[in-house]
């Protein structure tokens, strides 16, 4: 697909501020896609979020903790995006933050199974789901009326404690 001019501004940007790439001490890399890109079912995700629901899994609208740092400061919450094929919950997420920056990443549990080296980091990911690189993809190119409806979505949105439904 090609890249639209949006998502090439956004990339450069992030990248002058240092959000796209592999940081220090960072395990993974951050990566962006454009939203027309996405997945179906991460689009899905998406206006489920938007809706307000309700989430299929009791771990949506979870707090998303970034233990290992792979996104910038801020609060988060994860949402499963359906992995077509795959009959539990799988790897898929949607992480969104509450400024309505939304990430999108296919190796939510190998990505925490401990520390591995870059090579065996891909291997891992590409046994998970061989379609996507390890780490998160910022999702760019989104209008800011629909941005904005994102942000509106998860302010109304009361977090879900692990464990509740």
């Amino acid at each position: 697909m090609p890249v639209s001019v949006d998502q090439q501004i956004e990339q450069v940007t992030m990248r002058q501020y240092g959000l796209l790439g592999r940081g220090a001490g960072m395990g993974n890399a951050l990566f962006a896609i454009d939203y027309d890109q996405l997945p179906l079912q991460a689009q899905q995700t998406i206006d489920l979020i938007i809706a307000g629901g309700p989430f299929p899994f009791r771990e949506d609208n979870t707090e998303f903790r970034n233990n290992f740092q792979d996104l910038p400061n801020g609060q988060y919450r994860e949402f499963t995006v359906p992995t077509p094929g795959i009959a539990n919950r799988g790897a898929r997420r949607i992480v969104a933050r509450s400024t309505g920056i939304l990430f999108f990443t296919a190796c939510h549990y190998e990505r925490v199974q401990g520390r591995m080296s870059n090579e065996d980091r891909i291997a891992a990911t590409a046994a998970v789901d061989a379609e996507w690189r390890n780490g998160f993809y910022i999702i760019t190119g989104l209008e800011i009326d629909f941005r904005n409806k994102i942000k509106a979505a998860l302010s109304s949105l009361p977090i879900r404690s692990r464990g509740r439904r």
